[in-house]
C-alpha cells in the first residue's frame, strides 16, 4: 500500500511539471510589453526661458562670431523633449546643451552668429521645438547694429566707444591671455557701465576700472582669458557693455566681440 501511494505522489509531480513547462514556454515566447509613449497634447512639461530676446547693440562689422547664451527651463511636471532648434539664417549656430529636462531641470542654447557681410540694423532667430502642448514652437531673437555711422555721429549725444573697437588676443608666439580696452565717453553726460554679457567659456569676468564713467572722460576694461585656454582653438567670444543715465536708464549698449588663436 505504501508502495502504491509513493508511485502516485510521484506521477502527479510528474504531470504537475509536464503541464507547467509549456506554459513557461509560452509566457517566454509572448512579446515585452511595451511602453506607449505620451502623447504631447496630454504632456504636462512646459518650456521657459531667462529671456527671449537678447540686444547686442552697437557692433563694428567685420568677420567676427558675436555670442550670447539663453538659458531654458522646464517648469512643468512631466519631461521636457526639446525635438528641434533651427536658426533662421545659416549665419546662427545655436548648440543646445541637454535635450531632455526632468520637471525643475535647466539646460543652456548658445547662439554664434557671424557677423561677415552686415552693415546695417539686424535681427535674426532661432525656433525651439518641443512637447510643451502650450508652447510647440518658441522663438529666440537677437538684435545687432552694425551701422557705426549713428554711433560716431557727433551730433547724436550719447556716444560711448571702445579702443580698439574688437580685441584680438593673437596666435602662435603672439597668442596673449590678457587684454585691456579704453572706453570712452563722447558724450556731455556722467554715465554708468556695467558689463551685461559676456562669454563665460571663454573668459574671466571682464573687469571695469570704474563703473561711474563722467564725461568727456574713460575708464579701462581688463579682459581676462579663462585658466588653461587652448591657444589652438579659435576665439569665438564678446562683451556687451550697456551704459545708464542717471535716473538709470539704459541710453545705449554696444558689444566687442574678439578673435585670435587657432594654428
Amino acid at each position: 500500500m505504501r508502495g502504491m501511494v509513493t508511485v502516485t505522489v510521484a506521477a502527479l509531480i510528474l504531470l504537475t511539471i509536464a503541464f507547467a513547462q509549456p506554459q513557461t514556454q509560452q509566457q517566454a515566447r509572448q512579446p515585452a510589453t511595451r511602453q506607449v509613449p505620451m502623447p504631447d497634447s496630454l504632456s504636462k512639461a512646459r518650456i521657459d526661458f531667462d529671456s527671449r530676446s537678447f540686444d547686442f547693440g552697437y557692433c563694428v562689422p567685420g568677420n567676427f562670431r558675436l555670442v550670447h547664451t539663453y538659458e531654458i527651463r522646464n517648469i512643468g511636471e512631466d519631461t521636457l523633449v526639446i525635438k528641434g532648434v533651427r536658426p533662421t539664417c545659416g549665419c546662427t549656430a545655436a548648440p543646445l546643451e541637454k535635450r531632455i529636462l526632468a520637471p525643475g531641470e535647466r539646460t543652456k542654447l548658445t547662439a554664434y552668429f557671424r557677423t561677415r557681410g552686415y552693415r546695417h540694423r539686424t535681427r535674426k532667430s532661432i525656433r525651439v521645438m518641443s512637447n510643451d502642448p502650450t508652447r510647440r514652437l518658441a522663438s529666440l531673437t537677437f538684435t545687432t547694429n552694425f551701422d557705426t555711422t549713428d554711433w560716431f555721429n557727433k551730433e547724436k549725444g550719447i556716444r560711448v566707444v571702445p579702443d580698439p573697437l574688437y580685441l584680438d588676443f593673437g596666435k602662435g608666439n603672439d597668442f596673449k591671455t590678457k587684454l585691456t580696452v579704453k572706453i570712452k565717453n563722447l558724450s556731455d553726460k556722467n554715465l554708468k557701465l556695467e558689463v551685461v554679457d559676456y562669454t563665460d567659456k571663454v573668459f574671466e569676468k571682464p573687469v571695469l576700472k570704474s563703473k561711474n564713467l563722467k564725461k568727456k572722460k574713460s575708464t579701462k576694461l581688463t579682459v581676462q582669458l579663462v585658466p588653461n585656454y587652448d591657444m589652438n582653438m579659435p576665439i569665438q567670444a564678446s562683451i556687451t557693455i550697456a551704459a545708464y543715465d542717471s535716473n538709470n536708464k539704459e541710453v545705449m549698449r554696444f558689444t566687442i566681440p574678439a578673435v585670435g588663436g587657432g594654428r
